[in-house]
């Protein structure tokens, strides 16, 4: 279930919360900040500068007079591109350093959701938030924080260096910045988006995407794509709208400024004119003051922007902080247990799990005992709770009632990364990641080597396939899996859980997608290495011929043990004549109570 408290936090406290998170460099901010302001500066002496110039140069009074004003306002010219670039350098910089710590930190957090926490949560818009709302929070600095405080500092410099000049002249300039800096990012925000709205949408226009894109052959094949894509156009259409309507407010916030300055360059000209004429002025003044007013107005229209970009860093972090309170499922021990030396007792005793509390129970009661280097098999239905089973095992869900433990260690005891190294997966939707096989199958021993990594590829019987391939294994298998088979993507999964060398093995469907005689043979190649190597392995499997090399099968219903079948009944599963899938009735005996 979401959490809501990020959702009642004030816009002071999300920023508030942000910047903790993101402990910006405060030291390289303000230097940043200050280049800013000398290069705002600059810019306002070139303007004056070059007024003065002008005007004095009107009087002819010989080069020698102007000399140093002319080196000063090239000096000027000079400086105000590095500066400006050392701004923006400086400042991203200190923006990118904290938007690395939001990732670790988003990171962090959702790392230990998986999978029970993200329940409900549709991947495109996890995705949505981790990457473009992550992104927008660099705004917070270099389109918000920075730019607001340049320009209040540069204009309230200018409005200084007017009123040295002539006090009223500074007080007319002063009354047009007050306006411009309050009323345009006013006027933009009153007429942009609503808060969050647009960062909503984004998150949903990319779930849809995703979705549409992961579907595709399926909508093609059942003739639903126009449907699909019809959602995703009216996304698009009111995304669109909204970005019409931040056009119009950020053209017209740019009016208002427009407006002010043409209001501050006639009010201090006309009060330059009427002080020239009463001599509290020199004449060559004239055009300092006009063009002084002009440089203040420079970097105005960057407080509008800001005001908007604050309204979707707000919506952004509001995104990340709701997604990073999720309640975590599963914690692990403040003093973890050590984990069993060697292949460790697999115990499961009247365990109770359910996903939801309206939801029925997944595990009802369930027993287990695989002892070190035994081979057991789970069947059943489809919703008998194996795989539920698998999960909690692995510490994926935590259970509600009784207890599972290692080698006599509860699992609740162990932490959750001990616990997988214990137990490997070869999950039924196992991931394989846009890259090589060798990456593929090092994933979870980076280390391995090459030798390693032939020897697991062999257990997998990927071995002869792999030496057919121009590249080996360098061969690049394409966004999830999709240049390669759904047999041979499985076999890479396996091949990976092999090499991590865990005493135990868990095999959730590992032959779906192969005809039966491939099934059959792989699970008899990795019965028959478990055996040799004296490992754990846990089938889970709806197919018959997948059992013939176990040592016990238990038949699963309604999250619970209802059959459990010897050797012998399982060699006779595997009989050819009983290949269709077996579900939780037929043969068998009671569980033992």
């Amino acid at each position: 279930m979401r959490s809501k408290r990020a959702g009642s936090l004030t816009a002071v406290a999300v920023i508030r919360e942000l910047l903790r998170i993101g402990a910006p460099p405060w030291r390289k901010l303000a230097l940043a900040a200050l280049l800013g302001v000398l290069g705002a500066l600059a810019t306002v002496g070139l303007l004056a500068g070059s007024g003065y110039v002008v005007d004095r140069a009107a009087f002819r009074p010989g080069l020698g007079a102007i000399a140093g004003v002319l080196a000063a306002v090239e000096v000027l010219a000079f400086l105000r591109g590095p500066l400006r670039y050392g701004e923006r350098l400086v400042g991203h910089d200190a923006a990118f350093r904290s938007l690395a710590r939001w990732r670790v930190w988003l990171y962090d957090r959702l790392e230990p959701l998986a999978p029970a926490g993200l329940l409900g949560w549709r991947s495109g818009d996890v995705l949505a938030r981790v990457t473009d709302d992550v992104d927008t929070l660099q705004d917070l600095y270099l389109r918000c924080l920075l730019p607001v405080g340049v320009t209040v500092a540069a204009a309230t410099l200018a409005v200084v260096l007017v009123a040295v000049v002539l006090p009223v002249a500074g007080a007319a300039l002063a009354a047009a910045l007050v306006v411009a800096l309050a009323v345009a990012p006013a006027a933009a925000v009153a007429t942009g988006t609503a808060r969050g709205r647009e960062a909503e949408l984004r998150g949903r226009l990319g779930a849809e995407v995703v979705d549409v894109l992961r579907a595709a052959p399926e909508l093609l094949a059942f003739g639903r794509d126009a449907d699909a894509l019809a959602a995703v156009e009216a996304t698009d259409r009111e995304l669109t709208a909204i970005a019409r309507r931040r056009a119009w407010s950020t053209g017209a916030s740019g009016a208002i400024v427009t407006a002010c300055l043409g209001g501050a360059v006639t009010a201090v000209l006309a009060l330059g004119v009427g002080a020239v004429h009463a001599h509290h002025m020199a004449p060559v003044m004239l055009a300092v003051l006009p063009l002084a007013a002009v440089g203040a107005f420079e970097t105005v229209p960057a407080v509008a922007t800001a005001a908007l970009r604050a309204n979707d860093v707000i919506a952004a972090g509001r995104r990340l902080l709701d997604l990073a309170s999720i309640p975590v499922p599963v914690v692990d021990p403040d003093e973890p247990a050590a984990l069993p030396l060697g292949c460790p007792q697999v115990a499961v005793r009247d365990a109770r799990l359910r996903y939801a509390p309206d939801l029925p129970w997944a595990l009802d009661g369930m027993d287990l005992d695989v002892a070190p280097g035994a081979h057991v098999g789970l069947v059943g239905a489809s919703g008998a709770g194996k795989s539920s089973l698998v999960h909690a095992l692995l510490r994926f869900w935590p259970l509600q009632e009784g207890s599972a433990s290692l080698g006599g260690v509860p699992l609740d005891t162990l932490r959750q990364a001990d616990v997988r190294r214990a137990i490997a997966l070869v999950d039924q939707d196992a991931h394989v990641f846009a890259g090589t096989i060798r990456q593929n199958v090092t994933l979870g021993r980076p280390k391995a080597t090459e030798g390693d990594v032939e020897d697991a590829l062999a257990r997998a019987q990927l071995a002869d396939w792999v030496a057919t391939l121009p590249d080996g294994m360098n061969t690049q298998v394409g966004e999830e899996g999709a240049q390669i088979s759904g047999g041979q993507r499985r076999r890479i999964a396996l091949a990976r859980a092999l090499l991590t060398g865990a005493p135990v093995l868990v095999l959730d469907e590992p032959t779906a997608g192969l005809d039966q005689e491939s099934g059959a043979q792989l699970v008899a190649g990795i019965v028959d290495d478990a055996r040799a190597r004296g490992t754990s392995v846990v089938l889970v499997t709806h197919r018959a011929r997948d059992l013939g090399h176990l040592d016990r099968v238990v038949v699963m219903e309604n999250g619970r043990v209802v059959h459990v079948l010897d050797g012998a009944e399982a060699a006779e599963i595997h009989d050819p004549a009983r290949s269709a899938p077996l579900d939780g009735a037929g043969a068998g005996h009671p569980a033992p109570m």
